[in-house]
């Protein structure tokens, strides 16, 4: 995840496959392309699989994984929200800041043997205590452990700061 905003009174993460909507976004074209090439050549099984049938199915794929995600911590209104958009919609689930109590690192590995990575809240009160994913998905590189460090900051953060006033 990518660090938006980092302020005192707000933290701000998001992440946005943009490789993979960049890729299948490519594909979706370059076949329609063929199936335009085909139709103009009066090639009709061709313009059926390059108009329709598989520009349908690189469709259903960017409409299942190209999400965005943002995790919103705000001081000020006491809020933890995450909110994941894809091309169905939007959602929002918001829990109070004073219940999170840190991120975490969790780490999934492969047949392959590499390791992917993802950020995990750590909510020690209210009703939806425990570990939660802010992403479904595991990626590679330094993404998900500089998010968790700077979640895990920007929280001591505040806990420094009224220690020092007190």
């Amino acid at each position: 995840m990518k660090i938006v905003r980092n302020t005192p009174e707000q933290l701000v993460l998001r992440s946005v496959p943009w490789i993979i909507a960049i890729m299948l976004s490519a594909m979706l074209l370059g076949v329609i392309a063929f199936g335009l090439n085909a139709l103009f050549e009066g090639d009709l099984a061709d313009t059926f699989w390059g108009l329709f049938a598989i520009p349908l199915f690189v469709s259903i794929f960017l409409v299942i994984f190209v999400r965005r995600d943002d995790l919103i911590l705000d001081r000020n209104l006491n809020l933890l929200e995450l909110r994941h958009s894809t091309f169905r919609g939007r959602t929002r689930v918001q829990h109070k800041l004073e219940h999170l109590h840190r991120a975490k690192l969790q780490s999934s590995r492969s047949n392959k043997g590499s390791t992917t990575y993802r950020i995990a809240l750590v909510l020690d009160g209210g009703m939806d205590a425990g570990t939660h994913p802010v992403t479904p998905v595991y990626a590679s590189g330094n993404g998900a452990k500089r998010g968790v460090e700077a979640i895990n900051d920007w929280l001591a953060q505040y806990v420094d700061s009224h220690q020092s006033q007190a």
